[in-house]
């Protein structure tokens, strides 16, 4: 009869070996299986997070809100200025900041171009006169850049004569608005998921598009209530839409005034959001 220890151990030493592979397979498919799931999560609270490290609400609860109301949403308070069904039209609950304000248009430090600021609110002039300029024209809205050492006045645009008169879509109101939206992680987030609508308005001479803007004076004048909501209250005088001939435009101090282009004042945006 053959010995048949060695063929047995042999045996025994592949199964043993068998088993040790495909426990090692299991273990690296288990390991790369929970590392897709961890990439899973991390992309999801990457998509739940703005810059700052909190949450974006970017979901709007479907139901009747009150004008007034202030609700949350892209990493933001909002007050509610108009239900419209499906969706709501709301305004910021605080004003642009001067550190925003300077993002869009570059660094200032000149009094004639704000009012009052401090490290919560600013106001803006919407324009004021420049220096004589063959390439500004004789009225102007600017803003000043630092090239090195040297702090120089830019014009934000060059107006024709005919585009002398201040208009929304021109001024450096319109700039500051725009540029805050483009910059604005929350508003971004909740553009790219299809929660915002694009709204059309007019500005007293042109007719706009936009997924932001300030409050038009009709939203102030059928419903004040909300422009002093939220607590609030100091956030006044402030920019609205529609503009007037003579280098004039409009604020909502507790009423709609007429003012002169340069004359500073808060800026409050406005988008209207899809519920659900």
């Amino acid at each position: 009869m053959k010995n048949n220890k060695g063929f047995i151990a042999t045996s025994m030493i592949y199964s043993f070996f068998l088993v040790f592979l495909m426990l090692l397979v299991t273990m690296l498919a288990t390991a790369i299986n929970n590392r897709v799931l961890v990439g899973y999560i991390e992309d999801d609270i990457r998509t739940e997070m703005d810059g700052s490290g909190s949450f974006v609400t970017t979901v709007v609860e479907p139901k009747t809100y009150a004008v007034g109301e202030e609700i949350s949403f892209a990493n933001e308070s909002w007050i509610v200025i108009q239900d419209l069904g499906s969706e709501i039209k709301a305004v910021l609950a605080r004003s642009l900041t001067r550190v925003e304000i300077e993002n869009a248009i570059g660094q200032s430090g000149n009094s004639q171009f704000y009012g009052t600021c401090t490290s919560a609110s600013c106001q803006l002039r919407a324009c004021f006169n420049a220096s004589t300029s063959g390439t500004i024209g004789e009225s102007a809205c600017s803003y000043f850049v630092l090239n090195g050492a040297d702090l120089s006045r830019r014009a934000a645009w060059n107006p024709t004569a005919a585009q002398i008169a201040q208009r929304y879509g021109q001024s450096l109101v319109s700039l500051v608005v725009n540029s805050w939206f483009q910059s604005h992680v929350g508003l971004q987030r909740v553009y790219s998921q299809n929660k915002l609508t694009e709204m059309r308005f007019n500005d007293g001479s042109f007719t706009l598009t936009g997924y932001i803007r300030i409050p038009s004076t009709s939203e102030v004048a059928t419903a004040s209530s909300w422009a002093t909501a939220g607590g609030n209250s100091n956030l006044v005088p402030f920019h609205v839409l529609e503009s007037v001939s003579s280098k004039q435009t409009k604020i909502y101090n507790t009423s709609l005034q007429t003012v002169n282009s340069n004359t500073a004042a808060y800026i409050r945006p406005v988008i209207q959001i899809k519920e659900g």
